[in-house]
């Protein structure tokens, strides 16, 4: 039986969706199953790790490792991959590991055991494109920076030294130009839960609630937020949002008053209670029919990200549902949505103006552009695509 190391120096957040996916493809494929990580991870849930006690996994923990494992040396991971007789390696949030690829060359061209598969989330360098001058001071540091930077190692290194056996990349538009990057469907969520499939028929309940709340605001535009709130997602933005625009706020998904938030969140819930325009679950929500019926709520999805240029899952969900989406127009969603008409974009200043002429557009009007980009962003691409990349198949998918 060969053995497969996944590398994932975290688990928060939705890495251990990506984790619990990867481990799933390569149990069917008959590895022995290694997962190296930190297992000190204080997690929100451990819905999809519970599964996983159900595969005969091996957990090696990296918090003795510098960075819980961002940072370990080419020595170590090698002695690690030695240790375990590891055939195949595949690191989740390869975008971490960038100076231990590079140290490959270093180390006098002391490649890694076996093969080994990097999924890159956030090639950001891409879209930040440097003036004259900031190239000239590009250059002048790369003498000291060279060892861990992600723009050479892309743009050059890994393309001239193979530094991996294969790149799979979530970013469509990197990759049309960068040949040595496959295109990955960013669809793990809905892999998972196809995988999963647990109903929780006792959560329908919210579904009566709603209904009751929509019945007393009938009329009323819904701003829908789906998931945790954060900052950086535009939690208080839609608060506010709703409030100014005499809409109603429908959250699927537990509060968080850990992040500092530019309005006052509290404040905000409380005028909107108050006026009986809010509806909040501040529970972990699993059940697929209730997630689809609260996504379905909404005619029109506004997801005001904040200094952020990778995907968003939320907007692949509402996607799948058939919802158009407002987003910022820059990144990776912006180049989504404005490329294959699945909304509108809006940039700092033109919110107010996008917003209305938005919600006033049919959502009909986007129907075959949204049906169009989701057959290529599928479950069965996305697992294709995985097994190519880990028995070293040379096909792949197009990408939209």
């Amino acid at each position: 039986m060969p053995n497969a190391l996944i590398f994932s120096s975290s688990f928060i957040g939705h890495r251990q969706v990506y984790v619990f996916v990867v481990a799933h493809i390569l149990n069917t494929l008959g590895y022995k199953l290694y997962i190296a990580g930190n297992f000190n991870d204080k997690l929100r849930t451990t819905y999809y790790f519970d599964t996983l006690e159900n595969y005969d996994i091996v957990k090696i923990d990296t918090n003795g490792y510098l960075g819980n494992g961002t940072g370990i040396s080419n020595s170590e991971f090698n002695n690690l991959l030695n240790q375990y007789k590891i055939d195949l390696t595949v690191f989740t949030e390869a975008d971490n590991h960038i100076s231990l690829f590079i140290s490959q060359l270093i180390a006098g061209n002391k490649r890694f055991r076996g093969r080994v598969v990097g999924i890159f989330l956030r090639p950001w360098h891409f879209y930040n494109k440097l003036r004259f001058i900031d190239k000239f001071r590009y250059i002048r540091h790369l003498k000291t920076t060279w060892k861990s930077d992600d723009l050479l190692f892309h743009e050059w290194l890994n393309k001239t030294f193979s530094l991996i056996d294969s790149s799979l990349c979530i970013d469509e538009f990197f990759v049309s130009n960068h040949k040595k990057s496959i295109w990955l469907p960013d669809v793990f969520q809905e892999y998972a839960d196809r995988v999963v499939l647990e109903e929780r028929s006792e959560q329908r309940v919210w579904i009566e609630k709603l209904d009751q709340f929509k019945y007393q605001n009938k009329g009323s535009f819904i701003v829908f937020y789906f998931g945790t709130a954060q900052q950086r997602r535009g939690y208080d933005e839609l608060l506010k949002l709703a409030l100014d625009q005499n809409a109603c706020f429908v959250h699927c998904g537990t509060r968080n008053d850990i992040d500092k938030y530019s309005h006052n969140v509290d404040e905000l819930r409380n005028i909107l209670k108050r006026e009986n325009k809010l509806f909040e679950t501040n529970e972990y929500i699993i059940d697929p029919y209730c997630i689809e019926y609260f996504f379905k709520s909404a005619s029109h999805i506004v997801l005001p990200y904040s200094n952020f240029l990778g995907s968003s899952g939320v907007m692949l969900q509402a996607l799948s549902y058939g919802i158009p989406v407002l987003v910022p127009d820059f990144g990776l969603i912006g180049y989504r949505v404005k490329k294959y008409n699945l909304g509108d974009t809006y940039s700092e200043n033109s919110f107010n103006e996008k917003f209305h002429s938005f919600i006033n557009s049919p959502k009909e009007s986007f129907s075959d552009s949204i049906t169009e980009y989701m057959q290529f962003q599928s479950a069965d691409n996305l697992d294709l695509v995985l097994r190519n990349a880990f028995s070293g198949s040379i096909k792949t998918i197009l990408h939209p």
